[in-house]
């Protein structure tokens, strides 16, 4: 196999955005009156599917639709089938709140919510490994249930009905999410659950539009927040005084500032370890660097040899392809589209002739290769990107003996990150390249070998380390690089490694896992077998 370096690398960081008044509920569950007023909200709306009597007449009222959709068919079918769809997916976010509340509800969860994986990401894991998705995607879905569990409780009760759809339901907890003032928030909710019976079907726009409508009218602050600071953006470079330094400061759009943080991480961390200066001050430089038109901050180490006082320009792209795939040169990637019927000329063309794409042109000379945090890349990518790629043989460890130290060679880290191509953990996608090696048997007991090694994201291999234990997140792993994880709730989910069906001798098995003694404080040792 073959990993192809295109360019330099960077940080990929993920920022967990909560919506504020989850986190005012939770800092003030402990006051009587608060934890009164949430309760009132929560027996308008999705609380009471919490209840018995109430999951009951749920239950009873989920039945009737279903029973109704049964005996329909075509277009009609397709409606109150729609209705069952919004019922259920209000029971399934009813239930995501259970357990976001039962997990403040248990011992210790105050202080949990000071760690860096707190009580929301452990409750987000649960949930994405439940439903087979991503936990940034579950706790996407957890903001939207807990904003209708505390703010829209009318809107709730009309999407637990099957009134409403969950694309309808989402526009409106987004578009309602700057209101800041309860009464505003109340009234809003109150004119949406009267208003949406009477709205035609209508476009994403017109949806946003309508919803803005009663915003406005209520908390017209919430509707302009936005639009005027969009407006507003700016940056702004001031030299007041004679010390040689200046600020720097701006508003710019979301997307923007997230690539720029993390062009200029990515150049402050470049350098080599003998650099004096702080993390701080070499983001400062390499803004200054990309100023000046470098695309690299050079090292301050003095030393002569250091590789990072060498320019360097792109950012690194891990691509892994197959060896023999790599050669093919494609020239139709460039000049001109072809014509399609080159014995007519545009006039003599009927028009479907004209519309119609060129013919195939076979199946493609090589395998595909991958990204890692990407797409999958055509032979013909691949032979350009090897252009201008430094290319690097995977050598498959087979029954290679443990090595005798925590960190994993060079040779050993690129295997288990093409391997495995993301994070190990079920649902999650983050980059191989720019996760953690962890040891699924912890070192010194479990060896540095490819079968007791995966990749995880920091923010899983934390939940492991914090959530884990007898009753929390336990992970196996076998030798052809598939884990088994158990969920604290018992329900259980095998991964297999990203490159199982694009490069399957990556999985071939590797040498099996033998544990050794582990010294304990007080002399004794303890073996752990796998």
């Amino acid at each position: 196999m073959a990993l192809c370096w295109v360019g330099g690398a960077g940080r990929w960081a993920e920022r967990a955005r909560r919506l504020p008044w989850r986190r005012f509920n939770r800092r003030c569950a402990a006051d009587p009156r608060v934890i009164h007023s949430r309760r009132v909200i929560h027996r308008q709306g999705l609380e009471a599917l919490s209840t018995s009597s109430s999951a009951g007449r749920f239950a009873q009222m989920f039945d009737e639709l279903v029973a109704a959709a049964e005996g329909t068919s075509g277009a009609e079918a397709v409606g109150t089938w729609a209705k069952v769809e919004a019922a259920a997916c209000a029971r399934r976010l009813a239930a995501m709140v259970d357990v976001l509340d039962r997990r403040y509800a248990a011992d210790g969860s105050e202080e949990r919510e000071q760690w860096c994986l707190d009580n929301w990401h452990a409750v987000s894991a649960v949930l994405g490994a439940a439903q087979q998705v991503t936990s940034g995607a579950a706790s996407n879905q957890l903001l939207i249930a807990t904003a209708l569990h505390d703010r829209l409780p009318r809107v709730a009760a009309l999407f637990a009905d099957g009134t409403v759809s969950h694309r309808v339901v989402t526009a409106m907890v987004w578009r309602t999410a700057l209101i800041k003032d309860p009464d505003a928030i109340r009234a809003v909710d109150e004119a949406l659950a009267s208003a949406v019976g009477e709205w035609k079907p209508m476009s994403a726009a017109k949806i946003e539009a309508a919803i803005d409508f009663w915003v406005d009218r209520f908390d017209g602050d919430a509707l302009r927040r936005t639009q005027s600071q969009a407006r507003s953006r700016s940056v702004e470079i001031a030299s007041e005084d004679a010390s040689g330094l200046a600020s720097v400061w701006g508003t710019l759009f979301a997307h923007d500032a997230a690539a720029l943080d993390r062009r200029i991480d990515a150049m402050a961390r470049a350098v080599c370890d003998g650099d004096e200066r702080t993390l701080d001050q070499r983001r400062a430089d390499a803004l200054g660097a990309l100023a000046n038109g470098a695309d690299r901050l050079a090292c301050r180490c003095g030393a002569d040899e250091c590789a990072a006082a060498a320019p360097e320009t792109g950012v690194v792209i891990h691509v892994v392809a197959g060896a023999d795939d790599i050669g093919f040169d494609d020239r139709t990637l460039d000049g001109a589209e072809p014509r399609r019927l080159p014995n007519k000329r545009i006039g003599q063309m009927t028009l479907a002739e004209a519309l119609s794409d060129p013919p195939p042109t076979g199946r493609a000379p090589a395998r595909p290769g991958v990204m890692m945090g990407g797409p999958v890349l055509s032979a013909a990518m691949l032979g350009r990107l090897a252009c201008q790629a430094r290319i690097e043989k995977i050598v498959h460890p087979g029954d290679a003996a443990p090595e005798p130290r925590y960190l994993p060679s060079q040779a050993l880290a690129d295997f288990i990150r093409c391997r495995d191509l993301t994070c190990r953990f079920p649902g999650c996608d983050h980059p191989a390249d720019r996760s953690d090696i962890d040891h699924t048997i912890p070192y010194p007991i479990g060896p540095t070998q490819a079968s007791n090694l995966k990749c995880l994201c920091r923010k899983h291999r934390l939940l492991k380390i914090f959530w884990g234990g007898s009753d929390g997140w336990r992970d196996r792993q076998l030798c052809d690089g598939r884990v088994i994880w158990t969920a604290p709730s018992g329900q259980t989910y095998t991964t297999r490694p990203g490159s199982w069906l694009l490069f399957p001798t990556l999985c071939l098995p590797t040498a099996s896992v033998s544990t050794r003694n582990a010294v304990r404080s007080d002399g004794s040792t303890r073996t752990d077998f796998r």
